[in-house]
């Protein structure tokens, strides 16, 4: 991104003033989920999930709640009800994750922490890497993104009832998070604002986040089949 340039106009700029308000939300979740996990609070995933569609439908909710709110609240000026979309979030995020976690052994949290961290920060990179070096328009991975929750949805709710079926949710919910990933990528892209720049930065972090607690979740299984 800092490599990319229009008239007049580097990256930088723009790298500067999202990249920063979203990785302190995203430092902040993280440490909200490593606190979660040594309460009990970390219980509230697996009585959520002990039916997988509630569990679904209840985090979705409160994702998209959040988010809704909380662009709202940036684009109207109204920073109370920014504030409230943006908790909601963190809690949201922070219970998931903090849930994810919790079922690590204490001494391994932060080593699981730090590697999901890396993996996530390397994919974030190398998808803004084939959208800022392509001369390409992406909006339609909007649209991929929100098809992909909309079948994650779908198999998740028969995986409630034929739990083979789970796995291929998680990989289209954890696909409508990438895909989203990209897309708020290219829109700083395509349609930066500076005046917009913490809704740009509230994008990023709620795609990044989305991604982070999925990885969080495959690096686990991976760890405790060792």
């Amino acid at each position: 991104m800092e490599t990319y340039s229009t008239p007049g106009r580097t990256a930088y700029p723009r790298f500067r003033s999202v990249a920063v308000p979203a990785a302190v939300l995203v430092a902040v979740n993280i440490a909200l989920m490593y606190v979660v996990a040594a309460t009990p609070l970390s219980a509230v995933n697996d009585l959520l999930f002990s039916v997988p569609i509630l569990g679904f439908i209840v985090y979705g909710a409160a994702l998209t709640g959040g988010n809704i709110a909380a662009e709202r609240g940036l684009q109207s000026g109204s920073m109370a009800l920014a504030a409230f979309g943006t908790l909601l979030l963190q809690v949201a995020y922070g219970l998931f994750g903090g849930g994810v976690l919790g079922r690590a052994p204490a001494d391994l949290r932060g080593t699981l922490l730090a590697v999901t961290l890396a993996v996530t920060v390397a994919m974030t990179v190398a998808i803004a890497a084939y959208v800022y070096l392509r001369d390409a328009e992406f909006d339609h991975w909007s649209t991929w993104s929100f098809g992909a929750f909309i079948v994650g949805a779908v198999l998740v709710l028969v995986g409630s009832f034929v739990p083979v079926v789970l796995a291929l949710g998680f990989l289209f919910v954890f696909l409508g998070f990438a895909l989203r990933l990209g897309y708020e990528i290219w829109h700083i892209k395509a349609n930066y604002d500076p005046n917009s720049a913490l809704t740009h930065a509230l994008g990023i972090y709620v795609a990044f986040t989305g991604v982070f607690v999925h990885v969080l979740q495959i690096a686990l299984r991976m760890f405790a089949e060792r």
